[in-house]
């Protein structure tokens, strides 16, 4: 039955137009070191078929001896086809069928020398322990306008919503009317602008239902066109997934506007009870982001990179918020029981990178 599902599949599946694989939009999964995309398939070479849901196809293969690439289709609810021999994604055709995903596995995957080994000398740092240095290297942004994100705070501009003390930065989130909005907290942009090297952040999340935290790059180009000057999102976290931490990066051509922002996601021991190290090496040809110097995102400089798919030549600013609720950090409402809520942050730093 599932052989004749197959022939059926790829039958259908000459008859359309084939495409070349410049034909898909191709990601990465750096756990697993495969690449895959929607609306795909490889020709026959099948060596085994699971039932399984999407997600777990990957994975699958790259745990099966002589697994080479995969595609999966929702046939009697999620079938992991896996394949043999040599391919590459220039041999994915297109199905017309975008609840199909095909993939292949790159055993030889580079993910890049560890963090450590990347960073040069320390240009510029926060260690939080000094107000006077504090407010020399930071601006702090106010108002309560929605952020462009339908946010809920109110962003303010004293010390009731930062605080320096013991060696950190603490940005306190409070629930309490200012401006007409339920909330105040804390958006610090720096003062100094950067353009490549190693940046890393030690520090404890919030908690809870609809707090939004990052430690993001932005455009210091003004006036400000986002998406099209570009932001990197080192670290955010949305607290309904208590310990998910996720990096992304926004450009013309990849943004959460159009759904296709490049993002990964990776699991985080005690975000909130526990001080984890947030970084990110940035080079004229690559960005990636770790979590305790483990690599769970890479964007590499496209082959035909212009400012449409890179903007990351340019300078940028650090920017340090928690944001509440908003399209994604209030996407499953508000949990007002949680707050305050604290950010505290040990240091911010900037590498050369090698």
């Amino acid at each position: 039955m599932y052989l004749n599902f197959w022939l059926l599949i790829v039958g259908l599946s000459l008859i359309l137009k084939c495409e070349s694989s410049s034909a898909f939009k191709w990601n990465l999964d750096l756990t697993n070191n495969f690449y895959w995309a929607i609306g795909c398939d490889y020709h026959e070479n099948n060596l085994k078929s699971e039932k399984m849901v999407g997600e777990k196809c990957g994975k699958a293969c790259a745990q099966t001896p002589g697994c080479s690439h995969f595609t999966w289709s929702n046939f009697e609810g999620g079938t992991c086809w896996m394949k043999k021999e040599s391919v590459s994604k220039s041999d994915a055709f297109s199905t017309g069928d975008m609840t199909m995903v095909c993939g292949v596995l790159d055993r030889n995957l580079d993910v890049g020398s560890g963090i450590d080994s990347l960073k040069g000398q320390l240009l510029w740092s926060d260690e939080f322990d000094s107000l006077s240095n504090f407010m020399a290297n930071w601006n702090q942004e106010t108002g309560g306008h929605g952020w462009g994100n339908n946010e809920l705070q109110y962003y303010t501009n004293n010390n009731e919503n930062t605080e320096i003390s013991n060696g950190m930065l603490t940005i306190h989130t409070r629930k309490e009317w200012k401006n007409n909005l339920k909330f105040t907290s804390a958006k610090l942009l720096s003062t100094k602008k950067f353009r490549y090297g190693v940046y890393e952040m030690k520090a404890k999340l919030p908690y809870g239902r609809g707090t939004w935290s990052a430690f993001w790059l932005l455009s210091a180009r003004r006036p400000s066109n986002w998406p099209n000057n570009g932001e990197i999102d080192i670290m955010e976290h949305v607290g309904y997934e208590q310990n998910v931490v996720h990096a992304t990066i926004h450009c013309k051509d990849f943004n959460h506007i159009i759904d296709t922002q490049i993002q990964r996601s990776t699991q985080v021991n005690d975000a909130s009870n526990q001080f984890h190290l947030y970084q990110l090496y940035w080079s004229e040809k690559s960005i990636r982001g770790y979590v305790d110097a483990k690599i769970y995102f890479r964007y590499d400089r496209p082959a035909n990179g212009n400012n449409d798919n890179w903007p990351f030549d340019d300078e940028f600013s650090i920017i340090l918020n928690t944001a509440v609720g908003g399209e994604w950090g209030g996407a499953l409402g508000i949990d007002d029981n949680i707050f305050p809520q604290k950010y505290v942050i040990d240091y911010v730093r900037h590498f050369a990178h090698k």
